[in-house]
């Protein structure tokens, strides 16, 4: 049977979590009747079933995919994790913090306000993005006591965007997690992310005109996150599913007070005419109230980036119905020269009083001409 050397700041509960096995088992395998009263140097027995994890500890605790930092900080282990390595703009880096007292003692922390923890993103040292900037704490004093062995899980949600509310640079970006205790103020614990480039769905060839739909999940099946269709791009969005055919739908006005943009970039060509159906419906909320306009608009943009152009037809909230879908239909008319992308953008805008949303479904371009 394998032995465990206890080290400084080891307790059994940390010593469990560590090797995948329970403080009682230690306990009774040890003839420990105290789980506080272990010493350093002090060899334990480990069960069989738990040798094979004792050799890298920290894997069992790291995501899939993700990142896994950990340091430890008068006498509290800090332990910071992200669900991905790599995002496009548009996803959310999901962040997990969590402290635990690896010590023998109890540790008291004292905080000034109710905040317990803050989270950052850096990009070369230059904070760009916070988690508290958006949170409300009281401004009553507070203490917290951790006994050994006991920890704490903080989540934060970071939507790539800075305090600006852009979307932050293709670019890597530390994200920094602290305990904000008057006693560990400034120590941290520190990991790093990339956001990367968003991989385009398959274009058609240039110089030719598609008969064929050219939009990437048009009918929104597939969400990277309960607010992102994948390849699309959308500000105010979540997923529905009051759809027209399949599973999901796009709402438009999840806060109904807000304009909602939703949009999707494709190959386009000069001298071409494009048309586009889509299907939508109003949903009623609230007071049921509906002042809106929604605009489906086409972006044309020449090689360089430059835009070039626009065709832009609007709907009002009397022409969309609001228990059935109807499907609306407008054309480019001929592209003018230069034109190397179009962008498909939908653009809710409520008006004062609004209380209502759009669900758009199945949206179909096409060329139908040159």
């Amino acid at each position: 049977m394998e032995t465990y050397i206890v080290r400084s700041g080891d307790t059994l509960f940390a010593i469990a979590q560590r090797l995948g096995t329970t403080v009682e088992e230690l306990s009774q395998l040890n003839n420990i009747t105290n789980p506080e009263n272990i010493r350093v140097g002090q060899q334990l027995l480990i069960p069989d079933d738990a040798t094979s994890t004792m050799q890298q500890p920290t894997r069992q605790q790291q995501p899939v995919g993700g990142t896994f930092t950990t340091t430890t900080v008068g006498g509290l282990r800090y332990t910071l994790t992200t669900n991905r390595r790599q995002y496009q703009r548009g996803e959310q880096v999901q962040i997990t913090f969590v402290k635990c007292n690896v010590s023998s003692r109890t540790i008291q922390l004292n905080y000034n306000t109710g905040q317990r923890f803050d989270i950052a993103a850096l990009r070369d040292g230059r904070e760009v993005w916070r988690w508290s900037d958006d949170q409300f704490f009281t401004q009553a004093a507070g203490i917290e006591r951790l006994r050994p062995g006991q920890c704490r899980t903080y989540t934060a949600t970071w939507d790539l965007r800075n305090r600006q509310g852009n979307f932050v640079a293709l670019d890597t970006f530390t994200i920094r997690a602290q305990n904000v205790a008057v006693q560990l103020r400034n120590r941290f614990v520190q990991t790093q992310i990339q956001v990367v480039t968003r991989p385009s769905p398959p274009q058609p060839a240039p110089g030719r005109c598609p008969r064929t739909n050219m939009l990437a999940n048009p009918g929104f099946e597939e969400w990277v996150n309960p607010t992102t269709p994948r390849f699309w791009v959308g500000t105010n969005v979540r997923r529905s599913g009051l759809a027209h055919s399949g599973q999901f739908a796009a709402e438009m006005g999840g806060d109904s007070s807000r304009q909602a943009i939703l949009r999707q970039s494709v190959l386009a060509g000069p001298r071409f005419n494009y048309q586009i159906t889509f299907w939508a419906r109003e949903r009623i909320r609230n007071a049921g109230l509906g002042r809106y306009v929604l605009e489906a608009a086409i972006y044309v943009y020449d090689r360089s980036g430059r835009f070039i152009g626009r065709v832009d037809p609007s709907f009002t909230s009397a022409s969309i119905p609001d228990r059935t879908y109807q499907q609306f239909r407008f054309t480019t008319g001929v592209l003018p020269a230069g034109t190397d992308r179009a962008e498909l953008r939908f653009i809710f805008r409520p008006l004062t009083g609004n209380t209502n949303s759009i669900i758009i479904d199945d949206v179909n371009m096409v060329c139908v001409s040159r």
